[in-house]
């Protein structure tokens, strides 16, 4: 196996003295520096002409910038194999080498050096300062102000920066670089007298040098002041302000706050011009009716721009006289242009209310002369839901039939199941609310109310037959006679049944039951379970005694007496 012999040698050795002849070669020295041609590139090196019979070869990962055959190259010798003759080189060991030195005399006195930010790390960047991999944390990025929040969002590699090195680690040739020192250091400078070249409320012209999320950063006389998003323009829309500021673009800025101990300056573009607000109330008046266009929709409302950085909010309830607006996006669209007026100005809270409605008359204030409670109309059905009916009324009222005032002897239908929207049907205005805009109808009230009749069917003290339909915790109710139901309450039961009548009655079980009252109006059955035995032996005294008396018996009958009691 071949060996391969590696010392130090002085980096100051001459490559003629190393390649006077194919022989020499075999003194090449590890820390030897070569300059030597590209002849060729393999997938993962380049090869480099070194004037003897060994060809060096460096990775290709330490470019860059790709190689081509031909360039000529300098570096480091890493290693040398005499019997293959192949020469290990390093051009980035001898750019750190040589970059080492560079940056140990700029840290000993405290000059500045660029550095070219090579990549993102979990606390900061990875910096290139000749050669040399220095550390640049978040904290000392200094681009978004004194603490450098949201740092670790900035896409900032590839971009070279002036750092001040603030430590270095002679054994790991490495160390901690900060952009935020070197820019305080000039600031400082710069912040000096700027008493004298900067007043308040001066129109200054400055250069946009970024953009963040919040603002822009705009250097005036080498100071980098900045310009909220906030005071870029009177109108809402501030994003579309920060577009038209490019990076590089000159612009003109009023100085709202200078404060020398911290280093801040802040800058208004807004202020140049007059505030609209101020005189909204010589443009505006509420009555008015204006054109403008919708800029912002959402589920409460819509913003409208009314021009000259004035913009009014159309609220959803301000949007129909009629009709439930669940979102704004149901009547408007964003860039739509509308007619409104204003319904409200309050300049101090800088707000404009508009109304759509108001521009035509309320049909509510009107509703009562055109209909009446009691009225029996036909309309066509509008609309359909699982609890009730919408019936057209006028042309822009609806009215609301329930459910449950659809029949009266039968369950409340589902009315999306007995209906269909387009059915024209009959019914009568059973109430008029014009403050909570709504109209009450109903279909039962137009046919005849059958519980008035049926009370002359069941007098009180009436036993029926009927199945249980429903066991409640105050009772069960009972049908009878085609869908009629009444409650036979737990107070109407026997004692031995209250206790445990949930498992003495079944939904569907035969039952008697004793007629107690029939409400027409309530459509409500009141029945008793208790009073049956008591009923039936009514019943069928009654019957005997009836029967005694058709037999037209000549003597006193020993009942008579208690016929009187019973009837």
């Amino acid at each position: 196996m071949a060996t391969r012999k590696v010392l130090f040698q002085d980096s100051n050795v001459s490559m003629a003295d190393v390649f006077k002849t194919d022989t020499a070669v075999a003194d090449i020295r590890s820390g030897g520096i070569i300059s030597g041609k590209i002849v060729s590139i393999t997938p993962e090196f380049a090869i480099v002409d070194m004037g003897g019979k060994s060809e060096g070869r460096i990775g290709l990962r330490e470019f860059d910038v790709a190689p081509a055959v031909g360039e000529t190259v300098e570096a480091l010798v890493k290693s040398y194999d005499r019997e293959t003759g192949l020469v290990q080189l390093s051009k980035r060991e001898l750019e750190m080498r040589r970059g080492w030195e560079i940056v140990k005399e700029a840290h000993e006195k405290a000059v500045p050096v660029n550095g070219l930010v090579k990549r993102s790390m979990r606390d900061g960047y990875m910096v290139n300062v000749e050669g040399v991999f220095m550390f640049l944390p978040h904290t000392e990025v200094g681009l978004l102000g004194p603490r450098d929040r949201g740092a670790k969002r900035l896409n900032i590699v590839g971009q070279t920066y002036l750092v001040k090195i603030l430590d270095l680690n002679d054994r790991r040739k490495t160390g901690t670089v900060s952009r935020k020192a070197f820019q305080d250091e000039q600031n400082a400078t710069v912040w000096k007298d700027i008493g004298s070249r900067i007043q308040l409320n001066d129109s200054v012209k400055g250069t946009v040098t970024k953009h963040t999320n919040s603002g822009v950063f705009i250097n005036v006389q080498g100071i980098e002041g900045f310009l909220h998003r906030s005071n870029m323009t009177w109108e809402r829309k501030a994003d579309t302000a920060k577009e038209k500021l490019e990076i590089g673009a000159e612009v003109t800025v009023r100085v709202l706050e200078i404060e020398p101990e911290n280093h801040r300056l802040s800058l208004g573009l807004k202020q140049l011009t007059d505030d609209p607000w101020s005189t909204v109330l010589t443009r505006f008046k509420v009555g008015d009716k204006v054109q403008g266009k919708v800029s912002f929709v959402a589920n409460y409302g819509a913003f409208v721009e009314l021009g000259q950085g004035l913009e009014g909010l159309l609220h959803v309830t301000e949007m129909s006289w009629t009709r439930k607006v669940n979102h704004a996006s149901e009547v408007v669209k964003v860039g739509q242009d509308i007619e409104t007026k204003i319904i409200g100005i309050n300049k101090d809270d800088k707000r404009i209310s508009l109304g759509l409605r108001q521009l035509h008359a309320n049909p509510w204030d009107t509703i009562r002369t055109e209909i009446k409670v009691g009225e029996t109309m036909k309309g066509k059905i509008r609309g359909l839901t699982n609890t009730g009916i919408f019936v057209s009324i006028t042309d822009s009222i609806d009215g609301l039939i329930k459910k449950e005032d659809i029949g009266w002897t039968e369950p409340a239908p589902d009315p999306k199941k007995k209906y269909k929207i387009g059915d024209e049907i009959e019914f009568k205005v059973i109430e008029i609310n014009s403050e909570e805009r709504k109209v009450q109808c109903s279909i039962r009230h137009t046919l005849p109310n059958p519980y008035k009749n049926l009370r002359d069917k069941y007098p009180r003290g009436t036993v029926i037959e009927g199945t249980v339909s429903g066991v409640v915790d105050f009772g069960i109710f009972i049908k009878f006679d085609e869908g009629y139901e009444g409650l036979a309450h737990l107070s109407t039961m026997e004692k031995e049944q209250v206790g445990n009548f949930k498992k003495v009655f079944a939904k569907g079980q035969p039952v008697k039951a004793v007629i107690k009252s029939i409400d027409p109006e309530s459509r409500k059955i009141s029945l008793s379970l208790r009073d049956v035995t008591f009923a039936l032996e009514k019943i069928e005294m009654r019957q005997y005694l009836e029967k005694e008396s058709s037999n037209k018996s000549e003597t006193t009958s020993p009942f008579a007496n208690l016929k009187t009691l019973v009837s």
